[in-house]
């Protein structure tokens, strides 16, 4: 449990080590963050978070660096409390306070005034789940792999594949699939992709192959998921504005990373959030791309239409900003399609 002074001082490491990307000295913290306490006192506390493992000392000489744990701490935080400047506020909502055209001209417009404003790489996601499932096709490919279709009423989705088990043969997939298109066709995408495999449907025959048919449905999600997506993102070079791409090499490598929108469709996407709720993604073990950090909000769109808007930056992220600015632009979206829904 930390101290309401660790709690001060650990805060005043992140936001000076965002603002200049060096390593931060106990004279630093108190000259610009408190002055009420001695440099010892600071000093002491600093290498008491550091054991704790929110602090790093690149070398014995330097100041302390946050660690990935620090800026959880940070950004949990920071949450409830981000707000956009009067400016900020006013320039988000003359851009996007007007009737809505289509939905792609949203998602244009908003990830020019997120990368504009924070100067990071911003995301938009569109997930249309508002097919209807007119059948779905199991195609054997005869090398031990079964193709899985997905045919809806403006598309054919047929990008998933699965392993047959031995035994399985032509007239156990022809009765698998009739067992698939009584359950899901008439459905919409949306009610597929929420779908719990219901076991207990299955009758006796396909007991053994339970696993399997979990397999297929797994598929028929993401499938369907990542079909239904539209991803625009603006920015990209932002990201080399900032110390941490200056070598070549990472820059290189974030660029590379970027250019994978079916990956960062499903780093936006996958967040288990609620209309207008924010969900920050930091490092690789919080399922962001490496040395960076993701901060996402999400929007419903229509019927059986959401999206998922995102900024993408290095960990040493102007939470503050980032979090006030998607905050906003979602209260604006969310009333803006509440409006014209009326």
């Amino acid at each position: 449990m930390l101290s309401e002074r660790k709690k001060k001082i650990l805060c005043a490491v992140v936001d000076s080590y965002i603002e200049t990307a060096a390593p931060v000295a106990s004279k630093d913290i108190q000259a610009e963050y408190l002055s009420d306490c001695s440099s010892a006192t600071i000093r002491n506390e600093l290498s008491t978070l550091e054991s704790m493992g929110y602090l790093i000392q690149p070398h014995v000489s330097a100041g302390r660096i946050p660690s990935e744990k620090a800026f959880r701490f940070y950004v949990n935080k920071l949450i409830s409390e981000s707000d956009v400047t009067p400016i900020e506020a006013d320039v988000i909502e003359k851009l996007l306070n007007r009737k809505i055209g289509s939905l792609e001209e949203v998602m244009t417009a908003v990830t020019r005034i997120i990368a504009d404003l924070t100067n990071y790489t911003s995301v938009a996601v569109k997930e249309d789940m508002s097919d209807t499932i007119t059948a779905i096709k199991l195609l054997d490919l005869s090398n031990g792999k079964l193709l899985v279709v997905i045919v809806t009423d403006s598309r054919v989705l047929k990008d998933g594949m699965v392993d047959l088990p031995d035994g399985f043969g032509e007239q156990m997939i022809m009765r698998a699939q009739l067992w698939l298109n009584k359950i899901f066709c008439g459905k919409h995408v949306r009610e597929f992709i929420d779908f719990d495999y219901p076991f207990a449907l299955v009758n006796d025959e396909f007991a053994q192959y339970n696993a399997l048919f979990k397999k297929i449905i797994d598929v028929l999600k993401k499938v369907s998921l990542m079909n239904g997506m539209d991803v625009e993102m603006y920015g990209e070079n932002n990201m080399l504005q900032h110390t941490e791409y200056t070598n070549v090499e990472d820059a290189r490598k974030i660029l590379h990373q970027m250019e994978n929108k079916e990956k960062i469709a499903e780093i936006l996407t996958n967040d288990g959030g609620e209309n207008g709720s924010l969900t920050v993604k930091i490092g690789a073990e919080e399922n962001a791309p490496e040395g960076c950090a993701v901060v996402t909000t999400r929007v419903s769109l229509g019927d059986n239409v959401s999206g998922s808007i995102g900024v993408i930056g290095p960990i040493r992220m102007n939470y503050r900003k980032v979090l006030a600015v998607l905050d906003k632009i979602s209260e604006i979206i969310i009333n803006l399609v509440g409006e014209e829904n009326k």
